[in-house]
């Protein structure tokens, strides 16, 4: 079925400029593989467990889940120093950790859960990787600016950087899971 050029439609146009529509908007037809339902959003908001291969790695570093970045996490019972941080990035911390637990099953959320048991420490190796706000714990001239900067890590400042939802599926349709 062909559809007809709605931009040299009077009858349409004359209804989108009485509601004041001075742009065009943008629409994406639903993907189940890509796009999250409406129950996957609230679910994700609480965080969700699954495994590396729905886990993608975009191309500033930071983390996905189909159309959606996700703080990661990793459900690890007892003292491990891993249980202790979450994880914002593909950091060298994580692909360490992927090769030696391929079968590790992983938190993933978009915001903080409300738990006691939850990893209250940003990992500082992802920073590193996003260099974020200028991180960089490799110069020692800098250290004290980029300990500042863990210990006043906002999840908030770093959603602002790096918007949550949705993402673009045409950058997802180029990326291989982390798996």
């Amino acid at each position: 079925m062909e559809l007809p050029d709605f931009l040299g439609f009077e009858d349409f146009n004359r209804v989108r400029s009485r509601m004041g529509a001075e742009r065009l908007g943008a629409f994406e037809f639903f993907d189940p593989r890509l796009h999250l339902t409406a129950d996957e959003r609230v679910r994700l908001a609480g965080g969700i467990e699954a495994g590396w291969s729905v886990l993608r790695c975009l191309h500033d570093y930071t983390l996905a889940y189909k159309n959606s970045r996700v703080l990661l996490w990793v459900q690890v019972a007892g003292t491990d120093p891993e249980a202790q941080i979450y994880h914002l990035a593909y950091c060298r911390t994580l692909q360490k950790l992927r090769r030696e637990r391929p079968e590790q099953r992983l938190g993933l959320g978009t915001r903080l859960p409300d738990t006691d048991t939850w990893p209250k420490r940003v990992c500082a190796s992802c920073l590193q990787q996003l260099q974020f706000q200028g991180y960089d714990a490799a110069r020692t001239r800098h250290r004290n600016y980029s300990e500042r900067v863990l210990e006043d890590f906002d999840l908030e400042a770093f959603f602002r950087q790096y918007p949550v939802y949705p993402l673009a599926s045409k950058v997802l349709l180029a990326l291989d899971s982390v798996g």
